[in-house]
């Protein structure tokens, strides 16, 4: 794989990282008829999950962004996805998708499942030449282990954890050796830093969001592309405009009232995701709709921004893994 560099030691460089399935597009796994379907539907008739598309062009469309897309739905669909994402109007700088042909022919089933051997080992390779000035965001969702995924790799990029954990970590989630080694060559070829800000986890199964506060501040569960777009909104990654039309594509595609936009935002303040203040930055009746939702509760305390330690050998064996 080529690696790209990006030498922005001012910073302004700022890399978005993507799921495909359930982060972006509707997909069913849970039945036959759901996985036929997504095997064989043509682009136009593909679904992306509501506010995402939206989200993710007015996210890239900045000129200090780019965008990489990272899932394991198979390389025998990079058609259909690549055309899925011209209609949706998506410009990305990368898309790997997973060869499970090749693990099937070498005998590898735990890697047609498993994730932890497939994705970390890839975000590693692509982090290679990007200084630690280079930030990143990153989406998944909650139906595989994304959340777990995506904190080892920030935590990796931090220091925080040493060669021989990685190694501990992935053998226990199930990778083969020849992936592990691919990781530990990439961590010892990247400089540490704190450079992941955010990992948004789209609640696709409705996992009670309190499960991953286990992962520190940085991990942000939402029911909704919308509640993402908000804290995005707060943090000067998203612009206003950007802000609306993810919400406009939530409210076409659900049909929320402004009592449920107003009680997403809600959600976030009680959560501790997002300042109230920012509210007040919304427009006309949006804007009231959403004071009024937050006019009588108390915010919680401001979350601690220290990263915290987490034992995720430990959280491996007590985590329901649908993706291993």
């Amino acid at each position: 794989m080529r690696t790209v560099a990006f030498y922005d030691n001012r910073g302004r460089m700022h890399i978005y990282r993507w799921d495909l399935d359930k982060t972006y597009l509707e997909t069913d796994f849970s039945s036959l008829r759901g996985l036929v379907r997504a095997a064989t539907e043509p682009a136009a008739e593909k679904r992306a999950v509501p506010g995402a598309p939206a989200l993710i062009r007015h996210l890239r469309d900045r000129d200090d962004a780019r965008l990489f897309i990272l899932s394991g739905s198979p390389t025998q669909m990079r058609e259909v996805l690549e055309e899925k994402l011209r209609l949706d109007g998506v410009r990305y700088d990368g898309l790997i998708l997973k060869d499970n042909l090749s693990n099937l022919r070498r005998g590898r089933f735990r890697a047609i499942r498993g994730q932890f051997g497939y994705k970390l080992p890839q975000l590693l390779i692509s982090r290679r030449g990007m200084g630690r000035a280079v930030r990143e965001t990153l989406f998944g969702d909650d139906a595989e282990v994304d959340a777990l995924i995506y904190s080892v790799y920030a935590d990796v990029l931090a220091g925080r954890l040493r060669s021989a954990q990685i190694s501990r970590i992935m053998e226990s989630a199930g990778a083969y050796p020849d992936r592990i080694d691919s990781a530990l060559e990439s961590i010892a070829a990247l400089p540490t830093g704190e450079v992941v800000e955010r990992i948004f986890i789209h609640l696709e199964r409705g996992t009670p969001p309190g499960k991953f506060s286990v992962l520190g501040h940085r991990v942000v569960p939402v029911f909704s592309w919308w509640q993402a777009a908000l804290v995005l909104f707060g943090e000067h990654r998203l612009s206003h405009d950007g802000l609306m039309e993810v919400l406009q594509e939530v409210i076409s595609a659900e049909g929320l009232t402004d009592w449920s936009v107003a009680g997403l935002a809600q959600d976030m303040v009680l959560r501790g995701h997002l300042s109230a203040a920012i509210l007040d930055r919304l427009p006309g009746a949006l804007g009231k709709r959403c004071q009024q939702a937050i006019g009588r509760i108390t915010p919680p305390p401001p979350r601690s921004m220290t990263p915290r330690t987490v034992d995720y050998l430990a959280l491996l064996k007590g985590w329901e893994d649908g993706g291993r």
